[in-house]
């Protein structure tokens, strides 16, 4: 990669954090018995150490702030690691109890999560989208003893419900700007705590060590939410041994080299991306890359240059529909060429080199693999992005279980003989719901600060609660949640995802909330591509002021009604929308009707825009 590129700062490969004015480089101490024989490591912790052990000085992630790429060396990432692990004991924790991290991809959030593991601790990441209330829900769940979390507007998140968790005892800021005259004994900073570490270590020097070396296999590393599009998220629990498992059996898939760089896209709160970046940077001599904030996702793509990506649908959507976007401004030759170099054909020269150009221009030139992971990736997306040479891979996967299936996208899917294998199995119940086993299955939930009952496990299948279709080659096609389907007037099954699918295929439509009914009266409630409806309004001269003023264009509901008869004509009867409605303002990252992923939560949207029913009006 150009260094020159990638921030002001010179070359990144000598972007690496020194540690602290007037503080040593600690000596990173692995046994012999670990360093002989790698397979018998029993925790993510001892695999790190000895990472970090054998990395030493060279960069183990880069993180952008302010526009400018800075590192963390592996001996820093020790270092940082064993002062805030130390800082927890001193304040008293034990062992088994939760330290919980509310906030966006950061070098502190890898440490924090790293200490808390390494001290035995349960270490539990919460979405920074998340508002207040769920905030709150998950930290009565986790049991939260120490929480850290980013700036003052995640604080203020947390003050307006502390009162409801209990457990919680210390608060701890990563950054303070905006605090400098806040004072709250709950609450500290993240370099207070990295002080008194410091003194705890230079008093107990072998005591981190010690707890490393005591981990075991069976120890809850962490939890992971689930996904809570339907109702509020549960805690899965995931053991050492288990993980250690799915992140050995990884490495055939993912194809990362020495010297690979990665990005960072999704919340480490997410249990596919921390898996992906602790695998990337434990397992391979791979950079983990973490971004400015969501703003400024795209130009640290480019900047970058990943080899591999892995990301939500929406993700994907957005690149292609930002360039299908540019290309119609494009002039009439360049839109010819991008038009003939996605066709199926056999590319030639010119064709080799538009598909280069575009993926030049995204900052994928250098990927091997784009992993989506939360739902299947549209059709259409699939294929543009296999036309222009950045093979898919649609992954199932949940936080009780992992990855569970993972299958070629787009084009390629016609020649793929089988998915690809992950080590667990999966299979449709009698009633179509997905069930998945495999050898680092052991599932169970956690909740209100200790483990409960596993989850629902049928002759040692786990019962996703998710309804699916299978098709020829191996694709999980999810078809909505059990409890969310209705009945048909006919006596079948109405499943949301149906509908809602095909009315995603639309350019025009980001994404869509079916309510079925009884009797297949369904209603669906829309948000908008909100880029291309203006575009659209644009090139037809249509006048508005705003979004609001956009809606309530009769040309604009004219085009979204037929976008959903278009739908309706790819249904069969009983899975047809009757009614519809736009939800009225635009949604962002961070909002509650967004999930994670990016994509309308159900419960939340559909009780929050219930009154937009009221009156229907059929389309």
């Amino acid at each position: 990669m150009d260094a020159g590129r990638t921030g002001r700062a010179g070359p990144l490969d000598r972007a690496v954090e020194r540690g602290r004015p007037g503080q040593e480089l600690p000596v990173i101490h692995v046994s012999a018995s670990l360093a002989a024989d790698e397979a018998r490591l029993a925790t993510l912790p001892q695999l790190w150490r000895r990472r970090c052990a054998d990395g030493g000085d060279k960069p183990a992630l880069r993180h952008k702030d302010r526009g400018i790429w800075q590192g963390l060396s592996w001996r820093s990432y020790f270092s940082e690691a064993r002062a805030i692990g130390l800082a927890m004991a001193e304040a008293g924790l034990q062992a088994g109890e939760v330290v919980s991290v509310l906030s966006d991809n950061r070098p502190r959030w890898l440490i924090v999560d790293m200490a808390a593991q390494a001290m035995g601790y349960v270490s539990h990441g919460i979405y920074p989208c998340s508002s207040s209330a769920q905030v709150g829900h998950a930290l009565v769940e986790a049991g939260t003893r120490v929480l850290f979390v980013e700036n003052a507007d995640q604080l203020v998140k947390v003050l307006a419900v502390r009162d409801t968790c209990p457990d919680l005892r210390h608060i701890v800021v990563l950054e303070t700007r905006g605090l400098l005259r806040f004072e709250d004994p709950q609450v500290g900073t993240f370099d207070d705590w990295h002080a008194r570490g410091v003194h705890a270590a230079a008093r107990e020097p072998a005591l981190f060590d010690a707890r490393i070396d005591a981990g075991t296999g069976e120890q809850i590393a962490f939890l992971a939410s689930t996904a809570g599009s339907t109702g509020p998220a549960r805690l899965a629990a995931r053991r050492q041994h288990d993980l250690l498992r799915e992140v050995r059996a990884m490495s055939p898939w993912l194809q990362l080299r020495p010297g690979d760089r990665t990005l960072s896209i999704m919340s480490l709160a997410h249990y596919g991306e921390r898996m992906l970046a602790q695998k990337a940077m434990l397992m391979h001599e791979t950079l983990l890359h973490l971004p400015e904030n969501g703003a400024t996702m795209f130009n640290d793509l480019l900047e970058v240059e990943p080899h591999i990506l892995f990301a939500a649908p929406r993700f994907f959507e957005k690149l292609q529909g930002t360039t299908e976007l540019f290309m119609q401004e494009a002039v009439l030759l360049a839109r010819t060429a991008y038009t003939a170099c996605l066709t199926p054909r056999r590319a030639g020269w010119l064709q080799r080199k538009m598909r280069w150009r575009i993926r030049s221009a995204l900052g994928l030139r250098n990927v091997r693999v784009a992993v989506v992971s939360g739902a299947a990736s549209p059709p259409h997306v699939a294929d543009w992005f296999d036309a222009i040479g950045v093979p898919m891979l649609d992954c199932y996967g949940m936080a009780e279980a992992g990855f569970c299936r993972i299958v070629p996208a787009g084009r390629s899917v016609e020649t793929a003989s089988a998915p690809i294998e992950t080590g667990t199995q999966l299979k449709l119940a009698p009633d179509d719901e997905v069930l998945v086993r495999g050898p680092v299955l052991r599932p169970g939930y956690w909740t209100r600060g200790k483990p409960c009952v596993a989850a629902t496990v049928a002759g040692g299948w786990l019962r996703t609660g998710d309804l699916g279709r299978v098709d020829e080659h191996g694709r999980v096609h999810l078809l909505g949640r059990v409890r969310a389907r209705a009945v048909a007037a006919g006596g079948g099954h109405i499943s949301p995802e149906t509908a809602e699918d095909a009315l995603r295929l639309s350019a025009y439509i980001a994404d869509a909330i079916v309510v079925p009914a009884e009797g297949g009266l369904s209603a669906a409630l829309l948000s908008l591509e909100e880029e291309r409806v203006r575009k659209y309004a644009q090139q037809h001269r249509l006048p508005f002021t705003d979004y609001a003023s956009l809606l309530g264009l009769p040309e604009i509901a004219a085009l979204i009604a037929a976008q959903v008869e278009i739908a309706n004509g790819r249904l069969p009867e009983p899975h047809r929308v009757r009614t519809v409605r736009v939800i009225p303002r635009s949604l962002h990252p961070g909002d509650e009707e967004l999930t994670p992923a990016l994509r309308l939560n159900r419960g939340v949207v559909a009780s929050r825009y219930a009154n937009l029913f009221t009156e229907p009006l059929g389309v």
